[in-house]
């Protein structure tokens, strides 16, 4: 009885005053860690410096890239015997083939033809090759005609851009 008392007396209250004062500071407590680990993400994806990756680093990259830029069903292909396409995505319907090239030199029409061709074989809409360099004119001419499209530096940029300033993270 007489703990009974002393709990309803003393006890309850002082726990539910210093449950009050801390509340804040808890909540204050949780909104910055998530802050931090949202932050980290962009941060880490934004800053990935993508000409120190490796071919296959490369293409995972570009696999993550593409689902934050809103592609669906995002698959790397296995490394040998892919018919010249690196990673298969869908988005809003279509699908697309995606040639990843990791070079520090002007990609060439090779790489034009080789995305075409996997695409056909893959039986994809859209024939895409996405570099870390630039492409020469005589590729840009090529894949304009045939209807590949071609992702530079530039286009790459932007999609890393577009990618962290989405609010939803997987």
């Amino acid at each position: 009885m007489l703990l009974r008392l002393f709990y309803y007396l003393i006890a309850a209250p002082l726990l539910f005053l210093l449950r009050l004062f801390f509340w804040p500071f808890k909540r204050l407590l949780r909104l910055s860690g998530w802050i931090v680990r949202k932050m980290g993400t962009h941060r880490r994806f934004r800053r990935a410096d993508f000409d120190d990756m490796d071919g296959w680093e490369f293409e995972e990259y570009i696999a993550e890239l593409l689902m934050r830029n809103g592609f669906t069903h995002v698959e790397v292909t296995r490394g040998s015997g892919d018919q010249g396409v690196d990673i298969l995505a869908q988005r809003d319907g279509v699908s697309y083939a995606v040639q990843c090239k990791h070079y520090t030199s002007k990609i060439s029409n090779k790489a034009v033809q080789e995305a075409y061709a996997g695409a056909k074989f893959y039986g994809c809409e859209v024939p895409v090759v996405i570099t870390n360099s630039y492409f020469f004119p005589s590729a840009l001419e090529l894949g304009d005609e045939i209807g590949v499209k071609l992702w530079d530096r530039d286009e790459l940029g932007q999609l890393i851009r577009k990618a962290g300033s989405r609010k939803k993270w997987s």
